[in-house]
């Protein structure tokens, strides 16, 4: 089954580099830094007065077992929580594996300053994806949005699936988190 996702996955990622700009697979370390979701879209069931809710900026990092991993401070009734996941490297530059055993595919836009982030799980014998557009600043990039765009309705979704979420400063955790 994981063959059979990264064959499609790298597939994808070529055609779309056949339409549009070239995409180039994320190595681990290029990733690490602050990021913002610029866009996002996807298949799975989320509440609509959810899906234009502002995010966080998110950061990747290297952890203490040398993994890239996603932290994201979340405000929450209790206070400020760090989110963490772990992504494991795979064999292929751009593909990285979650404890949940997800297939995440991380590629570059030319320039490097964005990247779209996808993946696709199966849940009651139906695909769903979810894919975002991650930007290093909150500056505007008309071709960065047209890439998404265009990515986003090769999986058959229409311009208007995709939600743009307003930035939102993320909560402040003690340094020793």
């Amino acid at each position: 089954m994981q063959l059979l996702l990264l064959t499609a996955g790298l597939g994808l990622l070529s055609v779309l580099g056949a339409q549009g700009p070239q995409l180039t697979p994320a190595h681990a370390q290029e990733l690490v830094g602050r990021w913002h979701i610029k866009l996002w879209a996807g298949t799975l069931r989320i509440p609509a007065h959810k899906r234009s809710h502002p995010l966080p900026p998110f950061t990747l990092a290297m952890n203490r077992l040398q993994k890239l991993e996603f932290r994201m401070n979340l405000t929450k009734p209790i206070g400020c929580v760090l989110y963490k996941l772990p992504l494991d490297f795979q064999s292929s530059p751009g593909i990285f594996n979650t404890w949940w055993r997800h297939l995440i595919y991380i590629s570059f836009l030319p320039g490097k300053e964005h990247a779209i982030a996808y993946f696709q799980v199966k849940v009651d014998t139906i695909n769903h994806y979810m894919m975002m557009l991650m930007g290093r600043s909150l500056d505007e990039d008309p071709e960065a949005v047209r890439t998404f765009e265009e990515f986003a309705e090769s999986k058959g979704l229409n311009r208007t699936d995709i939600a743009r979420p307003p930035p939102l400063e993320a909560c402040e955790l003690p340094p020793d988190s």
